[in-house]
Parts: C-alpha cells; structure tokens; sequence
C-alpha cells in the first residue's frame, strides 16, 4: 500500500511505512537507513518513481528521527530541571590535553 493509500488519518504516524516502523526502529538504524536514502538520491541512477518513494521514505524517516529527538531533548531538561522548573545550565567541561 502506498503512502497515499496509508492517508494521514493516523496521526503522526500516517506518512507511510517508513514512519510507522520508525516506532519500533532503534534511532541508529532509522539514521542508517536514511544514510542509505541519501546516497541512493546522489547516485542519480534511480527511476523518477523510484526517487521519489525514496524521497518519501527519507521525509518519513527524517520526521522519525526529529520527533525521537525532540522527546529526548524535553526528558534532559526534565532531568536537569531546577526546583522550580527552570534549566540548571552547567558549563562544559573542557580537557586541556
């Protein structure tokens, strides 16, 4: 079934099979395959229907990749949160080898 026929209907989780099994992929492997996507794209030796499924596989799997990280980002400020809420902001440390 296409992305089309698979509609937005479901959400977030509505923009093709990429997406969908984004939920069950390890954030390594989603970015591994959308590596793979990229470098199919700048081959240049794909069909134009090719390339443009890839195309939606890679838009399915970047949206993957930015939700998860959005997530881990907001439970790192939670993490780090004050006790009033507000940031704790610590300085990097740097190794002065």
């Amino acid at each position: 079934m296409s992305a089309k026929a698979t509609g937005k209907s479901k959400g977030s989780k509505g923009t093709g099979a990429a997406e969908g099994a984004g939920d069950e992929l390890k954030f390594e492997d989603a970015m591994s395959q959308l590596e793979e996507v990229v470098r199919k794209l700048e081959g240049g030796d794909v069909p134009l229907e090719e390339s443009l499924a890839a195309f939606e596989k890679g838009v399915a799997l970047v949206r993957t990749l930015h939700t998860r990280l959005d997530g881990v980002q907001e439970k790192i400020e939670q993490l780090t949160a004050g006790s009033r809420g507000e940031p704790l902001l610590e300085p990097l440390a740097v190794d002065d080898d």
